[in-house]
This record gives structure tokens, sequence and C-alpha cells, in this order.
């Protein structure tokens, strides 16, 4: 992830046409990524990113500073992506769970410092990441945004808590449990497909029927 310098925000918040044309460069990748995470559709996820853009353009004068650029630009994106979902009559991502559920999980509250432990060591090779957001589609919505926003926008417990407005326990929980459960994909996606048994052929006596094959005229209610 690519956080923009000040100098290239003011830029941007004056009207410069190259600085905003440098500041959706650096953040298009991220913002795509995180519209996929919502909305799972390749055109949908192009939609919302044109549409983030277009209020950030709107919006950035509001800019103060006062959180990261870009906590602020992928918040933007994710309550677009939910508003969309709304219209839609979908369920809306990452509703946090129960008081009762974060207390029930003792290792919320630890932070795994090191990102590229299990399921993925890194995700460098295209291929290798083309497998983890192929099995990142598969988990519910809640561990799927959770997941993209810490591996493929490389944000921390805490950027992740502010974009989504969630605890920081949830935020743990949640990938926690969400890289166990993409681990679990990805094993099973690697194991080879079960051998298929070759059906036995029945023997086949000179002087009569073959064994267990039904005469035809039985089949056929002959006499």
């Amino acid at each position: 992830m690519a956080e923009p310098s000040r100098e290239l925000i003011a830029q941007a918040q004056q009207g410069d046409p190259q600085a905003l044309t440098q500041l959706v460069l650096s953040q298009q990748h991220y913002v795509y990524s995180i519209a996929m995470s919502v909305l799972k559709h390749p055109e949908d996820a192009a939609d919302l990113t044109q549409e983030s853009f277009i209020r950030l353009f709107r919006a950035l004068p509001q800019y103060n500073g006062e959180s990261r650029f870009t906590t602020w630009l992928y918040r933007l994106v994710v309550n677009l992506g939910r508003d969309e979902l709304r219209r839609r009559g979908r369920q809306v991502p990452l509703t946090p769970p129960t008081l009762e559920e974060d207390e029930a999980d003792r290792l919320a509250s630890v932070a795994d410092e090191d990102r590229w432990t299990s399921p993925e060591q890194s995700l460098d090779s295209q291929e290798v990441r083309s497998q983890v957001r192929r099995a990142l589609e598969q988990l519910e919505e809640h561990y799927r945004l959770v997941l993209t926003l810490y591996y493929f926008d490389d944000l921390k417990y805490a950027d992740i808590s502010e974009i989504l407005d969630i605890p920081l326990n949830t935020v743990k929980s949640h990938i926690r449990r969400g890289k166990d459960r993409l681990a679990a994909i990805l094993e099973a996606e690697e194991q080879p497909p079960p051998a298929q048994a070759v059906p036995r052929q029945p023997r086949h006596d000179a002087d009569g029927p073959r064994t267990g094959a039904v005469p035809v005229r039985l089949m056929f209610g002959g006499a």
C-alpha cells in the first residue's frame, strides 16, 4: 500500500490535474481490490471503483489529515459498497459479532504480527495471488473483506478497525478465523482428486448369460 505524500494530496486538493491523476494511479489497484471483495463481480467492482474516485474528487477538499489518507479513502469505498448492497437488498458484510462471541474467543486479542504465517508465506507469485483470490471468494463476506485489507492492501489491524468501523479485537478475531478457513480451502484445493474405482467387468460364462446380468426377456416382461 502506497500512502500519498502530503504534498501530492495538497496539490490534488487545489485541483492540480497531474496530482489528481497520480493520486488515482497510486490507489486504483487497492480500491478495486476492496470493491471486488465487497461485490465479488468484476464489472460491479469496476463501477464501484469509478464511483469511489468520483466521490473522492468531490470530498477531497474536506480531507483534513486527521487520519491517514488511505484509511479515509478505503472507508469511503467500503461505505459505497455497503450502500450498493443495501440497494440490492443483499446482506451487508461485516456485522460485528456479539459481545459474547468476542468474550468467548480468548485468542481474539492476540495479534499475529507475522502477516505471512499460514495460509501462505508470500504473495509475490502471480499464480499464488490468483489462487488466494479464488479461495477468498469462498469465504463469508466479513472474513473476505478483512483479509483483503490485511493481505492485499497491506493494512495494519488499527487501520482496518478504523476503515470498517469495528472493534480492534473483532478485526483480530476475523483475521485469525479467516486465515484458518482460508488455509483449509487452499489445502483442499491442493489435494489430488480421489481415484475413481474401475468397475469390475461381470464374468461371462460360455453356457449362460453373464453373471449378474438380467435376461432381456425379464427386463421387458417376456416369457
